[in-house]
């Protein structure tokens, strides 16, 4: 399933409909869990839990829109200058605000039940629930905040992605366009089709994962023009996508990395083994390849291409976190990726 972006309910305009939501479940709960039917019922009820709802929303709204923005800026005298003051504004005078409001309801709809709010204990009322919205408001924002840092390195590290994948591809190309060009306008189709879909459909923080599979099966296919018959290319793709979802652009650098790194073992032809599958909500990658013994392990070759593969280590703990499984293995001839992210 596509993740939803939950960050949009707290954004502009949508902030706006959250909150009268919310507020309206307030509403309602007031009305479900204290009023009715034990006290009163109709346009009574309704004026009195307006009243009572009021009561809520001035101290959340007069808290996070004047006592906050001091708080965020550390102005720690100020901010707490404001709140007392704050805090002796409502206690005084929002009692005959609401029995003025009162009274507009008495005028409007002839009611005669109504509450003198001056009875009422406001004090607690007002402390608790100036100090419940800036915990919640401070707490909602530093959520957002860490997100949209989250966002950002996640665009940063796939703008890197991409012209990594490019400047490797042209130099397949290249050396393609000296040993055998006859095979190049076949290959320069592929990469159309691999660049389409690297710069354009992936501009969202999720793809389709048979988008994600096709362009993984273009990739090998474009491998397997530029090699020929010299090694042994295996893809084998289990299972149904259906309408699953995945970042883009994670599985491609495991593949690529496999293709950059494999070489013959002993006399014997190289391979690249890939197994693809998908069950239920798991997705499981594993890619073997062969290496000689002077290959210079991932860890050790961060100078020479190691940049994609530390990018998607950083996309999966940023976008799969408790969600994935990687794990590389290598032995004396044989390198092995093997990845599983969890899709839901």
């Amino acid at each position: 399933m596509k993740q939803f972006d939950w960050t949009r309910l707290f954004t502009w305009p949508n902030k706006v409909y959250t909150q009268l939501v919310f507020w309206a479940i307030v509403f309602f709960l007031y009305i479900v869990l204290k009023e009715y039917p034990q006290r009163m019922s109709g346009t009574t009820l309704i004026c009195l839990v307006l009243q009572e709802t009021l009561e809520l929303v001035i101290p959340c709204y007069s808290q996070n829109l004047l006592v906050l923005p001091l708080l965020k800026r550390r102005k720690w005298l100020w901010a707490g200058l404001a709140y007392v003051l704050q805090l002796f504004a409502l206690i005084k005078f929002l009692p005959y605000l609401l029995n003025e409001i009162g009274q507009l309801f008495v005028a409007a709809f002839h009611i005669s039940d109504v509450v003198d709010w001056r009875d009422q204990h406001f004090a607690f009322t007002m402390v608790a629930f100036t100090i419940i919205a800036t915990f919640t408001k401070a707490g909602l924002d530093r959520l957002i905040r860490d997100k949209e840092q989250r966002d950002n390195e996640l665009r940063h590290l796939k703008t890197q992605l991409n012209p990594h994948f490019l400047f490797n591809t042209l130099n397949n190309l290249y050396g393609l366009s000296v040993a055998e060009s006859k095979k190049l306008p076949e290959l320069m189709l592929k990469l159309s089709d691999l660049l389409r879909y690297s710069l354009y459909d992936t501009s969202q923080h999720y793809v389709a994962l048979q988008k994600e599979i096709d362009y993984i099966t273009n990739y090998v296919e474009l491998e397997r023009i530029r090699l020929s018959s010299r090694s042994d290319i295996k893809l084998h793709l289990e299972g149904n996508s259906g309408e699953r979802y995945i970042a883009p652009l994670l599985m491609i650098v495991f593949v690529e990395n496999a293709f950059k790194h494999f070489s013959p073992v002993k006399g014997k032809p190289a391979f690249i083994h890939i197994l693809l599958s998908v069950k239920d909500d798991e997705l499981h990658l594993n890619i073997t390849n062969s290496v000689d013994s002077e290959y210079v392990p991932v860890s050790s070759a961060k100078r020479k291409g190691g940049l994609g593969l530390e990018n998607a280590r950083r996309r999966l703990q940023l976008i799969y976190p408790g969600q994935h499984q990687l794990i590389i293995r290598k032995s004396a001839d044989i390198f092995e990726t093997d990845l599983i992210i969890e899709l839901t």
